[in-house]
């Protein structure tokens, strides 16, 4: 059975018939009732004009019926309480550095702003930051100009104030920034309110895993857990514990912990104790040693062998507790079609399945290097992701 929310309310349509579908289907009508007498339907005909003038009226109507079913589920979510989220605003973690220790407080005041190294996004920091004497360095959280997941920026991007202050070394977000989320499109309020209702008391660990994801946005992953204790070592009655991804494929953020905990914690059964904690990510560094496919470019068989890499070890699409398997990885490598055969290939320097320490932990792709030997026997060598990507070394086999 399909989940309510996934239907395309855009396709639910009343009657599929066109305007021009109506005037056939009048000349027709027209035509038979008269017993063939009103036949003349040519442009500049007067019956032609009024059939016309008719099925315009008609597809107009059609047109105010066929929005009924979207109306109604509008209306009714309203009534429940479901309004159309507007966006939220990235945060981050603004790292400040001085040029040396200074022998008064230094301050940093509230709403200083600091712009990506493009020049484009801003971030404003939510409250005065007093670095004491002595110290060179302090930490404060920062939200973005905006809302929009534009701005969830990569960590150390955050780089350059837009005003000067004497003694300010440099500034740098020390976490990536996350929790931006879009502006709803109608569809999408509908298809998240639906799925509200249908969690609104949480239950099974779907439940929460659903709500959660739904909280995050798109792209987040979530995993419930029950009867695991706050330190995630022992079994705790009436606790479910929540690991959450978010669409940025990072572990959650505090702000992002807090926002789904808060939110959870009014639809909680009595008696049902709530742990929210960021997911645990596995680096997984690939090493791989294959034969080129005749005449395939080595650039291109290069990039391809690591976007697939990437796709198949992506936390948010990834199976949630499942191990990694080598002949799995292997098997959307060859799919490349860049290689013909696999000498070696290495997981975290093991030729074996990689098993996932526990149910709340994800695989994340960090590195791959790749030796592709030709049929001359010349090797071509790159690295890629956590890697420095060096230029391709060839060399006799």
């Amino acid at each position: 059975m399909s989940d309510i929310s996934s239907i395309p309310l855009d396709d639910v349509v009343l009657d599929q018939r066109t305007e021009e579908d109506l005037v056939s289907q009048a000349q027709v009508r027209v035509f038979n009732a008269s017993g063939g007498q009103l036949n003349d339907f040519s442009e500049n005909s007067p019956i032609a004009a009024l059939i016309q003038g008719q099925a315009f009226a008609g597809s107009e109507l059609l047109y105010y019926i066929n929005k009924l079913p979207l109306a109604l589920v509008v209306k009714f979510l309203k009534l429940t309480g479901v309004e159309q989220s507007l966006g939220t605003k990235a945060v981050t973690t603004l790292n400040f550095t001085l040029t040396s220790p200074q022998s008064i407080p230094f301050t940093i005041p509230e709403g200083f702003e600091v712009v990506d190294s493009s020049g484009i996004y801003s971030f404003f920091t939510d409250a005065n930051l007093v670095i004491p004497p002595g110290l060179t360095s302090g930490s404060v959280t920062a939200t973005a100009e905006e809302v929009g997941s534009a701005y969830n920026l990569s960590a150390y991007t955050i780089t350059s104030p837009t005003q000067p202050l004497s003694f300010l070394s440099q500034v740098n977000n020390i976490e990536p920034a996350s929790g931006g989320t879009d502006t709803e499109t109608l569809d999408q309020t509908i298809a998240r309110g639906l799925t509200e209702l249908r969690v609104r008391s949480l239950v099974s660990a779907d439940d929460y895993e659903t709500a959660a994801e739904t909280i995050l946005g798109e792209g987040s992953v979530a995993k419930a857990i029950g009867l695991l204790s706050k330190d995630k070592t022992k079994e705790e009655l009436g606790a479910v514990h929540i690991f959450l991804l978010n669409a940025n494929q990072e572990p959650a953020n505090d702000a992002q912990l807090n926002l789904v905990s808060n939110s959870l914690s009014k639809r909680i059964q009595l008696g049902t104790i709530l742990y929210v904690s960021p997911m645990d990510l596995l680096p997984i560094s690939g090493s791989l040693i294959a034969k080129l496919t005749p005449g395939a470019n080595i650039d291109q068989t290069i990039a391809d062998l690591w976007d697939a890499y990437q796709n198949y070890l992506n936390p948010s699409t990834y199976p949630v507790g499942q191990d990694v398997v080598m002949n799995e990885v292997e098997y959307h490598l060859r799919l490349t079609g860049g290689i013909v055969n696999i000498q070696t290939l290495t997981l975290n320097g093991s030729p074996t399945n990689i098993p996932l320490p526990n149910l709340y932990t994800l695989p994340t792709p960090y590195s791959l290097l790749i030796k592709l030997v030709d049929d001359n026997g010349v090797i071509y060598e790159s690295v890629r992701g956590g890697g420095e990507p060096v230029d391709f070394d060839t060399g006799g086999a």
